[in-house]
């Protein structure tokens, strides 16, 4: 049945409606948890604010210098800010071990110690992937805190979207978002790493898709040792990846195939290997392996089926902002339904005033969310969307 172009708008605002749902409910989430006694009243001044916003900037035009201007400005001010609190803010404090599980890895990568049976600064294991790692290692090295890796990961977003809009007004969109986004901010602030692990992930997506799906300037085997590094920074890349990737791997030759593969398998096989070879013995990196922890988050069948979604949807993909709509929207869905399983069993205290579940596996969808959103309601012929 052939799909009327009133109907095809009709899905297109549909899809708007989705990612800005999941904008929304994430940071209320944020907002909630962090706003103490406050946080109905927070929560509420918050919405009227990204409402009035939100309808007032789609609803006026000014002269493109403006919104130039404001972009780099907040692209400057931000990124010094951001070096400024990681420098302020003593990681010892938080109640967050993010930072600190990655910088335990980190030195033990350099003394030659196995990095995941050795406790950071709350007793808790790595559960950091090898990659992940080896990103923290500049800003450790030349800075003393893996924090730094926020402030310059969000210039690469910065980057990223002054290459993915070509329109200032677009650009400064994205980068209010954000700035209104609680879950980036108490990222930053705690010195995570998860938003900005999919920030990468994000600008991977947009390098492959122009270079290699479109352009064909990147070859297969670049892609295939590419793609696997940034499968080894984290297990739930391979959603995004899946998307991205599994259409074009199948439409591959058997040569190619076997080409892709041995690339990516042998990427792999080294990684492991320089990562886990200096495990005491067997029942030790059996015991304490990030991807026993990573694995962990919820049941296995429920994971596969996701997997088993996002190679669908390869099938059906056919632009760049379809692979990140359907990406973000994906990545949420896997933190969404264990979070309602969560709470069904644990109820609103233990979920979100002690914390039972980490919020903060949100921000996987957030970067696809926000430049999906942008892109949808700025470029919203869906004729034009490349």
């Amino acid at each position: 049945m052939e799909i009327t172009k009133s109907q095809n708008i009709t899905l297109h605002h549909i899809k708007n409606y989705i990612v800005f749902f999941i904008y929304l409910i994430v940071n209320s989430l944020f907002v909630i948890k962090y706003g103490e006694n406050y946080n109905v009243l927070l929560l509420i001044g918050y919405l009227i604010i990204l409402f009035g916003l939100s309808i007032f900037y789609i609803k006026i035009n000014l002269k493109d210098i403006f919104y130039k201007s404001l972009f780099w400005f907040g692209v400057i001010l931000f990124f010094f800010f951001s070096i400024y609190l990681n420098y302020k803010i003593d990681g010892n404090s938080l109640n967050v071990d993010r930072w600190s599980a990655m910088e335990v890895g980190i030195k033990a990568i350099c003394n030659g110690q196995y990095p995941y049976n050795i406790p950071d600064h709350m007793g808790q294991e790595s559960s950091n992937l090898p990659m992940l790692i080896v990103l923290g290692i500049p800003f450790y090295l030349l800075f003393g805190s893996v924090g730094y890796l926020q402030c310059f990961i969000f210039l690469l977003f910065s980057y990223l979207i002054f290459k993915i809009f070509d329109d200032y007004k677009h650009r400064l969109a994205v980068l209010i978002l954000l700035f209104l986004s609680p879950s980036y901010l108490w990222e930053v602030y705690v010195k995570s790493d998860l938003f900005s692990n999919f920030i990468i992930i994000a600008g991977f997506t947009f390098l492959i898709w122009n270079k290699f799906l479109n352009e064909k300037v990147i070859k297969s085997e670049a892609v295939s040792f590419l793609a696997a590094l940034i499968l080894m920074t984290r297990l739930s890349s391979v959603i995004p990846l899946t998307i991205l990737l599994f259409k074009k791997f199948y439409d591959f030759s058997i040569k190619e195939k076997l080409r892709f593969a041995i690339v990516f398998v042998l990427t792999i096989s080294a990684v492991i290997y320089f990562f886990f070879h200096n495990a005491p013995n067997f029942e030790v990196f059996m015991k304490h392996n990030p991807f026993i922890i990573q694995g962990a988050k919820q049941p296995l069948m429920l994971s596969l089926s996701y997997i088993v979604m996002a190679l669908i949807i390869s099938f059906k993909v056919k632009s760049f902002y379809e692979i990140i709509f359907w990406a973000g929207t994906l990545l949420f869905v896997c933190v969404f339904v264990p979070f309602l399983m969560f709470f069904v069993e644990y109820g609103y205290t233990d979920m979100i005033t002690n914390s039972f579940f980490d919020l903060s596996f949100f921000n996987m969808c957030m970067p696809f969310a926000m430049i999906a959103l942008v892109w949808g309601i700025f470029k919203n012929n869906v004729n034009k969307i490349k």
